[in-house]
């Protein structure tokens, strides 16, 4: 009888466990790591980060600015979606300021 109590209690909970790993989305091999995509979009590029195959981001148009103008080239969109990617990467909030944008803008050479 305590032998039969053990492995109930001991083999639910690793059920549990395993079902709950498969079911989480989490695969090894990392996997889950984020990337950025650059994307053609109306008059210009924008950028994807994404989490595995999962979209966290989908930014057409370049951020904090005003107006809803596109990224005029692909480094410019790829500059800005790598610098929102290191954020995410450091646990840090993924908002770009002003003054983040306009040196992703310069530094590609514009």
């Amino acid at each position: 009888m305590k032998l039969m109590f053990m492995m109930i209690k001991i083999g639910v909970p690793a059920v549990m466990a395993v079902c709950l790993s498969c079911c989480s989305g989490h695969t090894a091999g990392g996997g889950n790591e984020l990337k950025c995509r650059v994307m053609e979009v109306e008059g210009g590029y924008g950028y994807v980060v994404l989490h595995g195959a999962d979209t966290l981001i989908y930014q057409p148009f370049i951020p904090a600015l005003s107006g809803r103008m596109p990224f005029a080239t692909k480094a410019e969109a790829l500059a800005a979606g790598r610098l929102v990617c290191r954020k995410l990467a450091d646990g840090r909030a993924p908002a770009l300021s002003r003054e983040e944008v306009e040196s992703c803008l310069t530094d590609t050479g514009l």
